[in-house]
């Protein structure tokens, strides 16, 4: 599916998000029910955690869990900024580990989405070339993450989610990876991040995707992949 931005909609759907999240944050969530702590995110994020249908907020459903709650302390303390994401995990619900940890749990142990929203599907092997050059050191070849759950998976993640990120790092991540890696980002061309979010948003197996287009090689864009 190919993507189109669009950025209206993005902001009222973030308004209506902090409003239910400040009505439904009202009842006290026992730390044990990872369902209830997660109900305000559900108009956000879906019943099933799968994201939004256009693919602009994130599936959240198999993310690692100490990932997750890590993210979740990351927007309370504003080293990762989302207006939505900073009233969410700023109320009170959240300085509690146990309930933190309770939610991370429960979104870790769901079923990841099947089918996300990917790009145009151009320029594969490219993507595919550029993540196994940057990315299967700390993702895996499989972009599933670490074996710690401290690196995030971010196979068949939605292609805009990822799209955005790679063009935000350095705002988002700030304190949270390292400058060389947000140097990297920043330097590579728009066509190679269009390429390696396609890719990502494809990832089950590094060998089913190279060979979805065979005539897409790295000559397909000029220049050199800039590392």
């Amino acid at each position: 599916m190919q993507y189109v931005y669009p950025p209206v909609r993005t902001s009222v759907l973030q308004l209506i998000c902090s409003f239910v999240f400040v009505i439904g944050a009202q009842a006290a969530f026992p730390a044990s029910d990872g369902t209830r702590l997660y109900a305000p995110c559900v108009v956000c994020h879906q019943p099933n955690a799968w994201g939004s249908p256009d693919g602009r907020i994130p599936n959240l459903a198999g993310q690692k869990e100490r990932y997750l709650a890590r993210q979740i302390a990351s927007f309370r303390s504003k080293a990762r900024v989302s207006t939505a994401m900073r009233l969410v995990s700023a109320h009170s619900t959240f300085s509690n580990p146990l309930e933190v940890s309770s939610l991370a749990d429960y979104l870790s142990a769901l079923e990841s989405n099947p089918k996300p929203v990917t790009g145009a599907g151009e320029h594969l092997r490219l993507g595919q070339e550029i993540y196994t050059h940057l990315c299967t050191g700390c993702h895996g070849h499989d972009g599933r993450g670490g074996p710690d759950d401290r690196v995030p998976r971010i196979a068949k993640q939605h292609y805009p989610y990822l799209r955005r990120q790679l063009d935000e790092v350095a705002l988002l991540h700030r304190k949270l990876i390292s400058r060389e890696m947000t140097t990297v980002l920043r330097n590579m061309r728009p066509q190679e991040k269009d390429a390696l979010a396609d890719y990502i948003s494809r990832l089950e197996n590094s060998e089913a995707l190279l060979d979805l287009n065979p005539r897409d090689t790295r000559e397909t864009l000029p220049g050199p992949i800039s590392h």
